[in-house]
């Protein structure tokens, strides 16, 4: 037999609040607002009782196993210039793919432009083959991997980034 909250919302048998109004459920017919209702001799059925939802909040955990912050980036040029980007303990891929860890908006920079990674204490900036190199500080070469200092200036493409460590 199928269960109808209050307001007449269907719900499954197993089912104590309705998902749309979150009204208990009663067993039978719907109510009197529905197309048809046979009439019976039982006793009146109560008002439904609400019961408040719990009070907690849903960690999601993507947000509670994210390694610490350690560091930041600060776009010091382009469309970006002043936000800035949390480096976390690991691998910290730089670029313009929407699945980088640190998302740069700027078409002189390849989706997966560059790898920061920070170990044992120190951060190395390694380049992912990009179109345009990642260049350290005022280097006039592009770079393979060098090891970080605090305050290195990054160029990425066009952009440039300031990096802070903690």
């Amino acid at each position: 037999m199928s269960k109808f909250c209050a307001n007449g919302h269907q719900m499954e048998d197993s089912w104590e609040l309705c998902p749309f109004c979150q009204k208990t459920g009663y067993a039978g017919a719907p109510p009197p607002s529905s197309k048809t209702r046979v009439e019976t001799a039982t006793a009146p059925v109560a008002s439904p009782v609400t019961v408040p939802p719990p009070s907690r909040k849903t960690v999601l955990l993507s947000e509670q196993h994210r390694a610490p912050v350690v560091g930041w980036l600060v776009a010091m040029s382009g469309a970006q210039k002043g936000q800035d980007f949390r480096i976390r303990d690991g691998q910290n891929i730089l670029g313009s793919a929407a699945d980088a860890d640190v998302q740069l908006h700027d078409p002189t920079v390849s989706a997966k432009h560059a790898s920061l990674r920070y170990k044992d204490g120190k951060f190395y900036l390694v380049d992912l083959d990009s179109s345009n190199g990642t260049f350290l500080n005022d280097g006039a070469t592009a770079i393979a991997r060098e090891e970080l200092k605090d305050n290195d200036v990054i160029r990425a493409g066009e952009l440039v980034l300031k990096f802070k460590c903690l």
